[in-house]
């Protein structure tokens, strides 16, 4: 059995790749175009907290909110997958932009409404991260507990820092570069996306297994 540390490692690692902070900094740079540096900068800060207390939200209530509506996490797997899957090919295509329908941010506009939808939630935190956090929230003992919040700390750490970073290299960072991050991201996703699914049907039916 897995000790907690490596627990945590793992979880921190797979977590990080659903979430995919990298991958969202097109995304970020066009929402945060009409906002100065220190308004970029508390843009960041604001998805980093909004992303850990959904996912933390998801972690301890998700699953009873789901019996209460008599929705397996098996269903929400192959649900989410479709979602991931059909944002992963819009990424791959460069149509992500069309597919996600971010709305524009203005200096007017409140920066915590814009981090929050949708690019702390769902693009960052969304299905693929819920369903992961939601099927990895079983804890039996206080120490149990450590590798079930980290790596939801850590990840929205990762999601500050990366956008902090892409605030202040904005102009160094070339539209190649991103285009190449994207693709790549979306291939990386579409394959995490067909193993939700899978998993999802083989919960839904056993006969799969």
């Amino acid at each position: 059995m897995l000790s907690t540390s490596a627990l945590t490692i793992k979880k921190t690692v797979a977590l990080l790749v659903l979430v995919g902070p990298v991958s969202m900094i097109p995304v970020f740079l066009a929402a945060t175009e009409a906002l100065d540096l220190p308004a970029r900068l508390r843009f960041a800060r604001t998805i980093g907290l909004s992303v850990t207390v959904a996912l933390l939200a998801a972690t301890f209530l998700g699953m009873p909110i789901l019996g209460l509506l008599g929705v397996s996490l098996g269903a929400m797997q192959v649900g989410g997958g479709v979602i991931v899957l059909l944002l992963a090919l819009a990424m791959v295509l460069g149509k992500e932009s069309n597919f996600k329908g971010a709305p524009s941010v203005s200096p007017d506009n409140g920066v915590k409404k814009a981090a929050i939808v949708p690019l702390a939630v769902p693009l960052l935190a969304g299905p693929a991260a819920f369903s992961y956090v939601m099927g990895n929230s079983a804890w039996h003992s206080y120490s149990d507990l450590i590798h079930v919040i980290a790596p939801i700390l850590i990840v929205g750490a990762v999601c500050w820092i990366t956008f902090y970073i892409a605030c202040e290299a904005q102009n160094s960072i070339r539209q190649s570069t991103l285009d190449v991050v994207e693709r790549i991201g979306g291939f990386i996703l579409s394959a995490m996306a067909v193993e939700m699914m899978a998993a999802g049907l083989r919960s839904l039916f056993p006969l799969f297994n």
